[in-house]
């Protein structure tokens, strides 16, 4: 039955071994995409959390340039100082992947070398921080130009009279709500989503699974 137990907790442990390997690859790439959010309004203007397009972009989501829409990694990031949920969104991202990588060094150190006191709380946590980090990320579809309540008003209502006296009955805390539909969901925010899946089912898998001997002591 030890046995047993022990081959299924081996077996489980690598599955999350490499659950969180693949989470980390999916943000690591999504660093470098260019297309988390495209505009509707044009093709050509698509953005990461990092990186865009070569059509002009300054933190806000504005009209292209006409630029061929290819990604301007090699020119550097483009500029969040502007806008605090761009900022934020980077954040976010940074530390899901640091939550993730440090849930991966303590899940591999405990199967591969010793078992230690309340690992699996510490463990446990980091995998919730990295996938709730992770869902924080697309607050970047709040960005100006992603659209918001006061826009959906007036786009479904033909009658300007009517349309400005609606919006004026409502307070600007709501009216200006984010709503991002003016955006679409591009690559990046696949892998982002891909990454938060694999680290909710890894953390599942820790709790609910059994835990093996140290490889060493097997």
């Amino acid at each position: 039955m030890v046995c047993c137990c022990n081959t299924i907790g081996n077996i489980f442990r690598l599955v999350i071994v490499c659950g969180c390997a693949f989470a980390l690859l999916m943000q690591f790439l999504n660093i470098y995409s260019c297309d988390f959010i495209h505009s509707k309004s044009d093709d050509s203007l698509s953005i990461g959390i990092w990186f865009q397009t070569s059509s002009s972009f300054d933190g806000n989501i504005v009209d292209g340039d006409g630029g061929d829409g290819e990604c301007n990694i090699d020119n550097g990031s483009y500029t969040a100082e502007e806008n605090g949920l761009v900022a934020g969104a980077r954040s976010a991202l940074i530390i899901s992947m640091l939550c993730g990588m440090s849930a991966l060094v303590m899940v591999m150190f405990e199967w591969c070398i010793c078992e230690i006191c309340c690992a699996g709380l510490v463990e446990g946590l980091a995998f919730v921080g990295a996938w709730g980090c992770g869902l924080a990320v697309y607050m970047i579809y709040g960005i100006d130009g992603c659209g918001t309540l006061e826009e959906e008003i007036n786009e479904g209502t033909t009658d300007d009279t009517i349309s400005n006296f609606g919006t004026s009955l409502i307070p600007d805390s709501i009216i200006n709500i984010p709503t991002g539909t003016d955006c679409d969901w591009g690559p990046g925010a696949t892998y982002n989503l891909l990454a938060c899946i694999a680290y909710f089912g890894c953390g599942i898998l820790l709790c609910c699974t059994p835990q093996p001997k140290p490889i060493c002591k097997q």
